[in-house]
Formats: structure tokens, C-alpha cells, sequence
């Protein structure tokens, strides 16, 4: 049996145990008081939960990996860098709260599920104006996951255009420099890991789609033996050159 194939299926065997146990998504954590630089925005969208979500009876897809997956990177990119980051310091916000102008960076779960709504554009497109930063993850070349994906992006901006990003570009190297895209990706997936750029009009990286790729589940099971240290390592690397560059830029 491949090793492709027995990942697979351990992290397959975690869903229907996962819905026997149910979920607990604490919704309403208040804005973090503490002393911290940085706060992870986990974004609440419209959107559906596909044959397979109601299947196991598992999490909404924007609620994938939480909360281990931001505990444990906050964790990681305070002690790796200056930036005061709690490992308390998440929240959750609806993507059409205009609270999210207050934070420089949002991450957004399998955003090929997402069901953009005109307020939601509309409180999209303002974040950006304002100089907001979006991370897109976990989702893979499925039928229509990214033709829904662009759908909604469309919505917000029509007039910009996603564009296949190389490792020079300067959210790879802008903390740790990054030598190669070719990631090896937790589960297997229907084609390459691409990571894909939407930028303003002066050039600056706005938001990365991690295509076929889900860097959050590295960051949610780092604590155990799951995956390769080598692998989860590779996963913290990108998640903290994202939020460098979006304090920074």
C-alpha cells in the first residue's frame, strides 16, 4: 500500500469518531484583551457542507481544524518570531461583520464551499481597500470547487485576477526564505499544490489561495505523531511568512 494511501486513511479514520463526539465551536469569543500583537481571525461564511460533511455529521468547512489549528501556530509564531502572539488569541467573525477591519489578516477554510452573499462582497471589498490581508486553505481541484471559489472572488473584485505565484515572490521570503513550492500535502489531493495570488493595483499581495493544499491541517495535528515533523515544519513556515508579510506590506 502506498504511503499516499495509509495517510489517507488515518486521517479519514478521525471523521466518523469526530461525529460521534460532535463539535464544539466556540463562536463567541470576545476580542482578545491581552497583551498580544496578533489575534487569528477565523472567518464565518455562507456557504454549504457538501455529501461528505453530512455524511460524518463534522464541522461546517470554515470551521475545519479549529480550534488546535490556531492554537497551535500562534504558539509556534511567538516563539519563532517578536511578534506577542497568545495562544488564546482567535476569534471568529461572520465574513459581513465590519469588525474584521480592525485585523490585518483573516483565513478563510475551504473556501471551494463558500456561497458569497452581496453583503459579504461588499464587507470583502472594503477589507481590502483598507490594506486587509486573506489566507485561503484547504481546498483542491474537485468539480467546481474552484470555479466557485473565483464565482465569489469575482463578486468582490471583478477586475482582479488570481496568478500561479513563484517562490521568489516576497511573502516566500520575507521571514524565512522558502526554496520550493512543491509541498507535499497531508492527504492526497487531485493535482498539484499551487499557491495563487490576488494583488491591488500597486502590486501588493492582497490574499494567497493555498490550492490543492491544506496547511492547516499540519498546524492542527503538529502536536501529535500524525505527519512528518519535516512536513508540519514546512506548513509553520508558510503560515508565518503570511502573517510577516501582511503586518508588514
Amino acid at each position: 500500500m502506498k504511503k499516499g494511501t495509509v495517510r489517507f486513511i488515518l486521517a479519514a479514520a478521525f471523521l466518523p469518531l469526530a461525529g460521534l463526539l460532535g463539535f464544539s465551536l466556540d463562536e463567541d469569543r470576545p476580542a482578545v484583551q491581552e497583551d498580544s500583537d496578533f489575534t487569528f481571525i477565523r472567518i464565518r461564511y455562507n456557504g454549504y457542507m457538501g455529501s461528505w460533511g453530512r455524511m460524518w455529521g463534522g464541522p461546517p468547512p470554515w470551521a475545519h481544524d479549529y480550534p488546535q489549528a490556531e492554537q497551535n501556530f500562534l504558539k509556534i509564531l511567538a516563539e519563532l518570531t517578536t511578534v506577542r502572539a497568545l495562544p488564546d488569541a482567535y476569534r471568529i467573525l461572520d465574513l459581513d461583520d465590519p469588525e474584521i477591519m480592525r485585523y490585518p489578516l483573516l483565513y478563510m477554510s475551504e473556501p471551494g464551499y463558500w456561497n458569497c452573499t452581496e453583503r459579504e462582497a461588499e464587507n470583502l471589498r472594503e477589507y481590502f481597500r483598507r490594506g486587509g490581508f486573506v489566507i485561503f486553505d484547504d481546498f483542491r481541484d474537485d468539480p467546481g470547487e474552484w470555479q466557485n471559489f473565483t464565482r465569489c472572488t469575482r463578486m468582490v473584485f471583478d477586475d482582479r485576477q488570481w496568478e500561479a505565484l513563484s517562490v521568489d515572490h516576497p511573502v516566500f521570503q520575507c521571514f524565512f526564505a522558502i526554496e520550493s513550492l512543491e509541498m507535499t500535502t497531508p492527504y492526497p489531493v487531485p493535482g498539484a499544490p499551487t499557491f495563487y495570488g490576488l494583488s491591488d493595483e500597486t502590486g501588493r499581495l492582497q490574499a494567497i489561495a493555498n490550492f490543492n493544499n491544506d496547511i492547516g491541517d499540519y498546524w492542527e495535528w503538529s502536536h501529535t505523531s500524525i505527519w512528518p515533523i519535516n512536513l508540519t515544519n514546512e506548513a509553520y513556515r508558510f503560515g508565518i511568512n503570511y502573517v510577516i508579510y501582511a503586518m508588514t506590506h
